[in-house]
């Protein structure tokens, strides 16, 4: 079953890819300056932290707050907090700092969009404040401090450009309060690269939606002002689907052949709807 509108009278069969809304090589570069320098003009470091763990599995958690899940997110955060030990093995333990974040050289020198830079990745255990004795109801206060700044970035924004988006799921569209969408279609069907029937939306963004791109500044710390300008990281937009005002436009239906590895080809059925951001 496809969720959305009616189920489509006909489908087409292809064997390629989603086409793209518009030549990457050419927009993707200049489109992604832009929102950074907004970015960076616009949002607090706090801010721009919360917006950086939106684009992390702890995304989940925010969207349990609502509903008052307390057992989901407790199971979550033992999740996470393995996942910090398992990286501290990987490393020597001087390596990291208190709350399980590899720590990093100031001096060293990356590069981001074949540009150097001297700036530190952000880490989700450190703004999470994950230690192995972080208990539950630490861990969901941090949450809600970072629901509020969350709050606080979307009354501030406006998308700026005309643009389609994706959104990928198994569900309706509306299930979760808080969702990551995606400029490149096929980014957002591979993160269901298991899925063989899988709803993908998209959604018609506008220059005054209440839409973010996570660019560079959501990613790395700034400190020594020499993080490259851009959105070379990915290409997400964070938006809370309760503030958009969606109206469906077109379906269609899919079926695409991905390569799971160099011996397994899965044929996927995508249901694809148009919506359009509509002015409240």
């Amino acid at each position: 079953m496809c969720f959305g509108l009616e189920a489509p009278e006909k489908e087409e069969s292809v064997s390629r890819k989603i086409e793209k809304v518009f030549d990457y090589e050419e927009d993707m570069e200049e489109l992604g300056k832009n929102f950074d320098k907004k970015n960076r003009s616009t949002f607090s470091k706090e801010e721009c932290d919360s917006l950086f763990i939106a684009s992390t599995d702890a995304l989940n958690d925010l969207n349990l707050l609502d509903n008052d899940n307390k057992k989901k997110i407790d199971e979550h955060l033992k999740a996470i907090k393995k996942e910090a030990l398992e990286k501290e093995i990987l490393f020597s333990s001087e390596e990291f700092d208190i709350f399980g974040a590899m720590t990093q050289d100031k001096t060293k020198i990356s590069v981001l969009g074949n540009t150097k830079h001297r700036e530190l990745e952000k880490s989700k255990f450190r703004i999470l404040e994950i230690n192995k004795n972080t208990k539950r109801d630490e861990y969901i206060s941090t949450l809600e401090n970072i629901n509020a700044e969350l709050q606080k970035a979307i009354e501030k924004a406006k998308f700026g450009t005309d643009l389609n988006a994706f959104y990928a799921s198994t569900e309706a569209i509306k299930e979760q309060r808080y969702a990551i969408l995606y400029i490149n279609p096929q980014n957002a069907i591979n993160m269901l690269k298991n899925e063989n029937r899988i709803n993908l939306y998209n959604i018609k963004l506008k220059e005054n939606t209440k839409a973010i791109a996570l660019t560079n500044i959501m990613y790395y710390d700034n400190s020594n002002r020499t993080l490259p300008v851009g959105m070379n990281v990915s290409d997400k937009i964070f938006v809370d689907m309760s503030k958009l005002k969606l109206e469906p436009k077109k379906q269609k239906l899919f079926r695409i052949n991905q390569e799971i590895d160099e011996l397994k080809v899965l044929t996927k059925i995508i249901c694809v709807y148009e919506y359009e951001v509509m002015e409240e």
